[in-house]
């Protein structure tokens, strides 16, 4: 450690629950030292392992490497079998755990949690002082307690000072990302709007696609003929006239082969490995930063928009350093310092021009992502993804809270069935749903289902958000989630599980089944049990309804039509 000098405090904060504090200090400032703390849990009471760095892995012990699917923090956590907490662990500091990482691994009867300090990226200027704080939980909890309890302790600052908020009024979102991949004109789905008012959207978000089908003619100083935006003008006043808000994804001025642009900031480009090759302007020159600032704000007096989606940052300046042959001029070594300086500039320029103005999302989409790179906003068609998707939504619910971030576009094609639309909308309920598909193609019957669920999320949001939220088996990728109340439980089933109903039940029970097969499973833990039920199809109709009785505690099985869901309500 020299030449530091470490001294470690630890203070309870209630039953089985610690914070240590980790002082450095030197007499001069020097490179601080690599350095990791370890706690040590038996290993026969750890069953599944939960890790904010890492998704998509069964072999627990073994940690890939997910990129940017990854927290900007880490939060491990050791479960029973039952989905309990056992040890969960994690850390900040004055960097917000920028430098540290996290690490799990058997050593004898043992698993060993351990956070690394200052090992992979150490920071660029040499320090006297250094202070961190650990927390560590030992309260037999239910895990996703435990994971959120820590993340809200980790981002306590964000809520405190209100830069987080849950506002819901801009959701369910309209995204153009479905029909401008399928090449649908403009034109055409300008005047699908009208059609989405039965939908209850509130707010659209258009593609970066959008600039391939709008012709915009480039002059040699690179700025844009006013009439080659007529089309994404009559778009705008359209939004506008039914007061739903636009919000814009445009990443074109940070990439591509421009000739003009090419030569005025030659040698001035990261070199990144996107879906095709293409160059991205360095931000780490002042100029560069000067010439996005005011490519943005020029095109934000024009045309208006109420928010710009650049959440596509994260994508094209990844943390780790990008090699030049010659620096010309670099005000910054770090990527993230010139980026985060880059959009702090871009955000004062901008809401100068319309206060309150949308830059992206206040915190980070964790993963796992659909495809091992993301650039540009993504959506996905299949219904095979979902599982990966709900994954996403599990994750994301599980560090965010009621504040998590929009994850990812669901496409919708008229080829689909009605069920495979259903289970896909399932897969993201208890998030903020971004919805893809272009109207006019589309059958009734998918139509009916997609506004019976988006009234779902609607007329349910506060037990989806503000209840608790539990979602079960982190090995098997969240099969099951429930979320409850005071006035209901929600049951989500994606595989197969049984529910357990509660000895009293004092308010309905939603269990929607969002398996591949017509079944769901109940364990009744009363004797002489007498509950009324009523069953819906996909699309929200009602197809059953009566009375369960049993004498004594066993199991009972309902025909549940896949996508459908059953409703069980107390008994007289």
């Amino acid at each position: 450690m020299s030449p530091f000098e470490a001294t470690i405090d630890i203070k309870e904060q209630g039953l089985q629950k610690y914070i240590l504090n980790i002082y450095l200090h030197s007499t001069f400032a020097a490179t601080p030292p690599s350095f990791n703390l370890s706690v040590k849990f038996p290993k026969d009471k750890i069953n599944q392992i939960w890790n904010s760095k890492t998704w998509s892995n069964k072999s627990y012990f073994t940690i890939p490497s997910y990129d940017r699917a990854a927290a900007n923090f880490s939060i491990i956590s050791g479960l029973t079998i039952n989905d309990h907490n056992q040890i969960t662990v994690t850390c900040k500091d004055a960097y917000k755990a920028k430098f540290v990482s996290s690490n799990i691994k058997e050593e004898g009867d043992s698993i060993v949690f351990s956070l690394g300090f200052f090992e992979d990226n150490p920071p660029l200027s040499n320090l006297q002082d250094y202070q961190a704080e650990v927390w560590v939980d030992f309260r037999s909890i239910h895990f996703s307690k435990a994971i959120y309890d820590a993340s809200s302790w980790f981002l306590e600052d964000e809520f405190k000072k209100g830069v987080a908020t849950a506002d819901t009024t801009n959701v369910p979102v309209f995204s153009t990302w479905y029909p401008m991949h399928r090449n649908i004109p403009l034109e055409n789905i300008t005047r699908d709007l009208d059609s989405l008012k039965t939908f209850n959207f509130k707010s659209v978000l258009v593609d970066d696609g959008w600039q391939s089908l709008v012709q915009m003619k480039i002059d040699t100083a690179y700025s844009y003929d006013e009439n080659s935006f007529k089309t994404m003008s009559l778009f705008k006043k359209k939004c506008s006239d039914m007061g739903l808000p636009l919000y814009l994804w445009y990443s074109i001025p940070f990439i591509g082969g421009n000739p003009v642009i090419l030569k005025k900031f030659d040698g001035k480009y990261i070199r990144y490995r996107a879906p095709r090759q293409m160059f991205v302007l360095d931000p780490r020159y002042s100029d560069v930063r000067k010439y996005l600032v005011s490519t943005y704000a020029n095109f934000l007096s024009t045309w208006n928009f109420d928010g710009y989606w650049f959440d596509f940052l994260k994508g094209f300046y990844p943390k780790e350093g990008a090699v030049i042959d010659q620096d010309k001029g670099r005000d910054f070594v770090s990527i993230d310092l010139a980026v985060d300086t880059l959009y702090s500039d871009m955000k004062t320029r901008l809401n100068a021009i319309k206060p309150n103005f949308f830059m992206g999302q206040i915190f980070s989409v964790v993963g796992p992502n659909l495809v091992s790179y993301q650039n540009f906003l993504t959506g996905f068609v299949g219904v095979e993804n979902t599982q990966v998707v709900r994954e996403k939504m599990v994750n994301n619910r599980l560090l965010y809270g009621k504040f998590t971030p929009f994850m990812e576009v669901v496409a919708i094609n008229q080829r689909e069935s009605e069920e495979d639309i259903a289970r896909k909308l399932q897969s993201v309920l208890f998030g903020n749903p971004y919805l893809s598909f272009y109207v006019t193609t589309l059958p009734e019957a998918s139509k009916q289902t997609i506004r019976f669920w988006l009234d779902y999320w609607k007329t349910n949001h506060k037990v989806i958000f503000e209840g608790s939220f539990e979602p079960m088996q982190v090995s098997r990728f969240y099969p099951g989630i429930k979320v409850e109340n005071e006035q209901k439980i929600i049951y989500m089933v994606y595989e197969d599980y049984t529910i357990n109903l509660p000895v009293v039940l004092n308010k309905p029970v939603d269990v929607i089944n969002s398996k591949t097969v017509g079944n769901i499973q109940f364990l009744l833990n009363k004797a002489d049990a007498h509950y009324n039920y009523e069953i819906f199809d996909c699309k929200g109709v009602s197809t059953e309804k009566g009375i369960v009785k049993c004498k004594s505690k066993n199991a009972v099985d309902f025909a549940v039509p896949t996508a459908g869901f059953i409703r069980i309500t107390p008994g007289q």
